[in-house]
């Protein structure tokens, strides 16, 4: 082989394999997280979507609470969705000056979130592995798509699912045909008089540890359908109406907007006295002979 032959190869061999250094180093390329914001220090968030209300979150001693557009307990786990967003992946980014904003649907995203103050504008899915365009300073970085349910302009998701706040003093309920309250260190029915308070008690119990298995928006035309129910807590009190009890029983609390599905196998607990303790036997007198005698 010539030497300007030898050369050639030489040349084209270097430059295929600059060229296999260089896509190597594009696919192993790292990025920064989304915001460099630790999980940890995100103490306020706000979900906006057009034409919807603004919904905000806070972080109030240690606890999350939706504040827009209604004052109700988070839900710790949707809650957590929105959190995961400031240390989430980014897969590829790109100066914004760099694309058409308007064609991914950036300009104007389809929704903002904004975690303490930083803004994250998000825009359309790409089709090949439907990648999430989102807008962050003049970045725009492609993400794994995040779960919706926190994400859209529904805010009932977000309220916690426990129709009792955990650690709340139950002390009184009032449903139709049915009292219970605290009395003397004991439970009472004026209802039932006589039951004890071992029969009232599970009553309080049942209403304490209800959770619903999902939320919905309560509808606007829903008025005061459904049978009241009065709960009066050491620090305020709580105003709920069951709507429904076929197929699952739904349970509205209409100062949260929210309309939760509870299991209908929870209906009597939360309605009914538990059954009296069996009546064990007589026992036998010393006198009386027994059956072998």
């Amino acid at each position: 082989m010539k030497r300007s032959h030898l050369n050639v190869a030489l040349a084209v061999a270097v430059a295929g394999l600059g060229a296999l250094l260089w896509f190597s180093r594009e696919q192993d390329e790292v990025f920064p997280p989304l915001t460099p914001l630790a999980q940890d220090a995100v103490s306020s968030i706000t979900v906006a979507h057009p034409d919807a209300p603004v919904i905000r979150l806070q972080k109030q001693d240690g606890q999350w609470r939706l504040v827009e557009p209604v004052q109700a307990p988070a839900d710790e786990f949707e809650v957590a969705s929105l959190v995961n967003l400031a240390s989430t992946d980014v897969k590829r980014s790109l100066a914004a000056a760099e694309v058409d904003l308007a064609e991914l649907k950036l300009d104007p995203p389809q929704y903002r979130i904004t975690l303490n103050d930083t803004e994250l504008a998000f825009g359309d899915s790409e089709p090949i592995e439907h990648r999430r365009y989102v807008r962050t300073g003049d970045q725009v970085a492609l993400v794994l798509d995040p779960p919706s349910a926190a994400l859209d302009a529904d805010y009932s998701d977000l309220v916690a699912k426990p129709l009792v706040p955990p650690g709340a003093e139950i002390r009184r309920i009032e449903l139709p045909g049915l009292t219970v309250a605290r009395e003397n260190d004991a439970w009472t029915s004026p209802e039932h008089p006589d039951a004890e308070s071992a029969r009232v008690e599970p009553v309080v119990t049942a209403w304490r540890e209800l959770r619903a298995m999902w939320n919905a928006e309560r509808p606007d035309d829903a008025g005061d359908a459904g049978d009241p129910v009065r709960i009066v807590l050491a620090d305020g009190e709580l105003n709920l109406r069951i709507v429904e009890r076929e197929p699952q029983l739904k349970i509205d609390n209409p100062a949260y907007g929210v309309r939760y599905t509870v299991s209908k196998a929870e209906l009597d607990r939360l309605t009914k006295l538990a059954e009296p303790a069996p009546t064990p036997p007589p026992e036998a007198s010393a006198d009386e002979p027994t059956p072998s005698e």
